[in-house]
């Protein structure tokens, strides 16, 4: 009997054990982890070369892109469309596409300005829309955004005396890398 109450025992915490790893390994789970426990750093206090995180408002640095579904101007839209087979059970997608586009822009907090410029970055954000078919999330032009991403810090020309980073010698640009891949949320009003 005691046999009997140690292989469940040990069953359970198996099963719990896997699905407790299943759980926080999720993609979707990890990105608004990250996303909600990075420290947000100011624009003025970034470090070249580390990830930060930064929130602040969306100003575009040139022209804007259309998204596909809504036709709104947008800095960046991310577009997944589900392909349904009619000769199947209608329950689940066949093919998956995901359409994903956006221009540099930059964030703004009171403290600075960085340029945001990573064209495969992953919008976390509620969708803007949504149907059966397709999926679609959207940052605009004045939105207040919070991301993380990788800090360059570049010298600007236009001065060849000696600045500090706040005296604006220094254009900061947060991109994505490989291994941290740039990542974007709309704050909610």
């Amino acid at each position: 009997m005691e046999l009997v109450f140690a292989m469940v025992g040990g069953a359970s915490a198996a099963l719990v054990a896997f699905a407790v790893h299943r759980w926080r390994g999720d993609d979707a789970r990890r990105t608004r982890r990250v996303l909600r426990k990075a420290r947000v750093v100011p624009i003025a206090e970034l470090v070249d070369g580390q990830l930060a995180c930064i929130v602040g408002r969306v100003e575009r640095e040139g022209e804007l892109v259309t998204s596909l579904m809504e036709n709104r101007p947008c800095v960046a839209f991310d577009t997944i469309t589900h392909v349904i087979e009619r000769d199947r059970d209608f329950t689940a997608p066949v093919v998956s596409k995901a359409t994903r586009h956006m221009v540099p822009f930059f964030v703004v907090d009171q403290t600075g300005r960085a340029r945001i410029d990573a064209p495969q970055a992953a919008l976390c954000n509620t969708p803007s829309s949504s149907k059966r078919s397709w999926v679609e999330r959207i940052v605009e032009e004045g939105a207040t955004v919070r991301l993380v991403g990788s800090v360059v810090l570049d010298p600007t020309e236009r001065d060849t005396r000696e600045h500090g980073f706040r005296d604006g010698a220094w254009k900061a640009t947060i991109t994505g890398t490989v291994k941290f891949p740039l990542l974007i949320d709309v704050v909610d009003p």
